[in-house]
């Protein structure tokens, strides 16, 4: 029996399937039994957190609460040493006559592909879609930078390059293959998140575990599928066969902020979409526009400063800096804040008499303190011993005042003028910066009170807007509702969405 769940942006989608995973542990059911699936890394720790507070179950315990892609990994017998790195793309770049500069897999957000080349992101999509490169180059959705020879000479190299090394695998061939392998799971019961996110082959899997428990739950929101570029299949989702239930009470989105939203989603043509009937929260909220982002007071409150692509937000990020503005971009801490916590380190900590852990001790080291002389130190240090400033000075060469004084001056005057310009601000440097830069992709599932949105479009990005505009309502859709309360629209000076 399929149980399929709709749930709008914060209507607690994934809270309706914890709580009933939940009722499944409290009926008896054992827990290596119950499958829990999810497209992130974070949202499945998230879920064997909640776990380990109510039941005090390990990871041990839940064998099956995973990404899928590290379902593919533990059925199959996986060395992690044989997954795909950035390091093995460049070398395979190397061969091909292309500078790749990264190439890689992001765990944390369901084994995305993140590479500067179009032609491998290209490749992916493809395998993640089953079907061959050529077929996916002949549909004309990449851009016009791809030439076909180079694409195919690539695919080639990368197929050789594993070949040559029995058992390298990555993301997609773990999916890949365990469809080939049906090596599914036995479950009582199966949950599947963020549903709308998931390839082809990805559904597959999904498939493979329905036939193998006597019950699956599936949780999604298709006005919210923004992974279409990377081989999300909607679609399938939408075709999905079972009972079906709407979440129609929103906890976050405001009515101002629900309006812009609705209007947004409203767009996408009946036939393309599930209708859904939803309110929001008992707050008014606040929706506003704006020509630039100098224009909005960030001074207080929580923000996510949202952007279509990472060229607008390096315009963000510069406009902070030149303005002492403290921020974190995307999951990377600002650097005055790494600097900030070595300095407070040592400052109430190593020079008050207090220990530091292992890691804090690499802070102070890779921040303050002259390399040549500390990476001896590092070398005799114990990961999971304390230590003090006596203890750091007799035993590791740091033997004289003289040399921690100088090793402050690595932070540099005007990182230092800038710290204590923040702190009279009432920045809290330690707890990390209230305000965030991101990708709109990057903060799928997130929210926070105040919500920037620029409207602009990147070129190939506009093109496809005029062509076919649903991927970008989805996506402003995905960004307007990441708000609790604010929300400030900045139009694009040209060329971009229009609401």
């Amino acid at each position: 029996m399929t149980h399929i769940i709709f749930g709008p942006p914060g209507t607690g989608k994934t809270e309706k399937l914890i709580t009933k995973v939940e009722s499944y542990i409290k009926k008896g059911v054992d827990p290596d039994k119950i499958g829990y699936f999810t497209f992130s890394k974070n949202a499945t720790e998230e879920a064997h957190r909640r776990m380990y507070n109510n039941f005090g179950l390990g990871f041990d315990d839940l064998p099956y609460f995973r990404t899928l892609h590290s379902l593919g990994f533990k059925q199959l017998g996986y060395d992690k040493t044989k997954v795909m790195k950035s390091e093995h793309y460049k070398e395979i770049g190397l061969t091909c006559g292309i500078e790749l500069k990264y190439a890689s897999w992001n765990e944390d957000e369901g084994g995305i592909f993140n590479s500067d080349s179009p032609h491998l992101s290209l490749i992916e999509l493809a395998k993640s879609k089953n079907i061959s490169v050529e077929e996916q180059y002949n549909l004309g959705e990449h851009n016009d930078d791809i030439d076909k020879v180079t694409l195919l000479r690539l695919e080639r190299e990368v197929n050789n390059f594993k070949r040559d090394r029995p058992g390298m695998v990555d993301f997609t061939d773990m999916i890949n293959e365990l469809v080939g392998s049906k090596k599914f799971p036995k479950l009582k019961v199966a949950f599947i998140d963020e549903a709308q996110d998931l390839s082809v082959m990805q559904w597959k899997v999904v498939e493979g575990i329905k036939n193998n428990c006597e019950a699956l739950y599936v949780a999604g929101d298709d006005d919210q599928c923004i992974y279409k570029w990377r081989g999300a299949s909607v679609e399938s989702f939408l075709n999905l066969n079972g009972s079906k239930e709407i979440l129609t009470k929103s906890y976050r989105v405001p009515q101002n902020v629900f309006d812009v939203a609705d209007k947004i989603i409203n767009r996408i043509p009946n036939h393309k979409r599930v209708q859904k009937t939803w309110v929001p929260t008992s707050k008014k909220g606040h929706a506003q526009c704006h020509d630039d982002i100098s224009e909005i007071d960030v001074s207080n409150g929580e923000w996510l400063i949202l952007a279509r692509d990472r060229w607008k937000l390096d315009e963000f990020e510069q406009y902070f800096q030149d303005n002492n503005i403290f921020y974190e971009r995307s999951k990377k801490h600002n650097p005055l804040q790494d600097k900030f916590e070595a300095i407070d380190l040592y400052e109430n900590k190593l020079k008050k008499g207090l220990y530091l852990s292992y890691d804090e001790c690499h802070s102070v080291k890779k921040k303050m303190l002259n390399k040549e002389w500390t990476n001896k130190m590092f070398k005799a240090m114990v990961p999971n011993k304390m230590y003090n400033m006596d203890m750091l000075k007799k035993d590791f060469g740091l033997n004289t005042e003289d040399r921690w004084q100088s090793a402050l001056s690595r932070i540099g005057e005007n990182d230092t003028i800038k710290i204590e310009d923040l702190l009279n601000k009432g920045e809290n440097l330690i707890k990390g910066a209230r305000i965030k830069l991101s990708t709109i992709h990057g903060v799928k599932g997130n929210e926070k009170q105040n919500v920037v949105l620029p409207l602009c479009l990147p070129k190939a990005s506009l093109d496809a807007y005029e062509k076919d505009p649903t991927d970008e309502h989805r996506l402003m859709y995905v960004g307007a509702t990441r708000s609790k309360e604010s929300l400030h629209i900045i139009y694009p000076k040209k060329g971009g969405y229009q609401i």
